[in-house]
């Protein structure tokens, strides 16, 4: 039986646990931080954990600003430290929630393929992590870019209504919901691929007309739009998004 491994139990890794354990995967979570992370170092006993997995699903967040373009390095020791103990296991495939956000912003179609070109300091962070990984002894290792994330219990039109801030009418979505990302990890399991992964709905319709729905879909005020944006739209050529993306946006 495939053994799963999931490290980093916040909103989005506790979810991946409860799902795939609903699907009879065999999956040991845990919180990182005070579980095996103490000191500013790694513990020994998480070998324990890491011992006899099939997949390790590192949900851990970069640590750093999304906002600013500073150069703070985040959680960048942490990822390097870890690598050191999962070079240890050679049979071992790693998923990595990394971001689009490593691409930055272009008028264009993003795939895989696309010159990354992060701009804040999440990003710059994320991007190192994916390198120190790639660079590794580890031989089976996705870095899966996530679009931004929604689910039942969380949009971002809220915290754009809250915050007044204004939205780019122009500019096209790029989500995923989180138990599409469930449907795709699944496909992976049995369909291995090489490489980064973009995980984002194939549907990109542009900002105005997808917050003027989900805002009458919710009976919420509309947010303030400003007129242009860049229209970039992320696509998979690995992924068959079409077929795994059955949540939508």
């Amino acid at each position: 039986m495939i053994k799963i491994g999931i490290l980093g139990e916040g909103w989005l890794g506790n979810y991946l646990l409860q799902r795939l354990q609903g699907n009879r995967f065999d999956v040991t979570g845990a919180k990182t931080f005070g579980c095996y992370f103490r000191k500013n170092q790694w513990e020994g006993e998480l070998s324990a954990f890491l011992e006899g997995l099939s997949y390790l699903i590192i949900t851990i967040p970069s640590g750093a600003s999304r906002n600013t373009s500073d150069q703070k390095e985040g959680s960048l020791l942490l990822f390097k430290q870890l690598i050191g103990y999962l070079t240890k296991n050679p049979n071992l495939t790693v998923f990595y929630t990394s971001s689009i956000s490593v691409y930055g912003k272009a008028l264009r179609v993003i795939d895989e393929n696309t010159e990354l070109d992060p701009k804040t300091s999440s990003a710059k962070v994320i991007t190192k992590i994916e390198q120190e990984f790639e660079n590794s002894a580890i031989q089976r290792f996705n870095a899966l870019r996530l679009g931004g994330l929604i689910g039942e219990d969380r949009h971002p039109i809220y915290s754009l209504l809250s915050a007044k801030k204004s939205i780019a009418s122009d500019e096209l979505i790029n989500f995923i919901d989180r138990e599409d990302i469930v449907q795709c990890i699944q496909w992976l399991f049995d369909h291995p691929q090489e490489g980064p992964l973009n995980l984002v709905a194939p549907f990109h319709p542009n900002k105005k007309e997808y917050y003027t729905r989900i805002a009458k879909e919710r009976n919420l005020d509309l947010p303030i739009f400003t007129e242009g944006g860049i229209a970039s739209e992320v696509v998979s050529i690995k992924l068959p998004l079409e077929q795994l993306c059955t949540k939508g946006i």
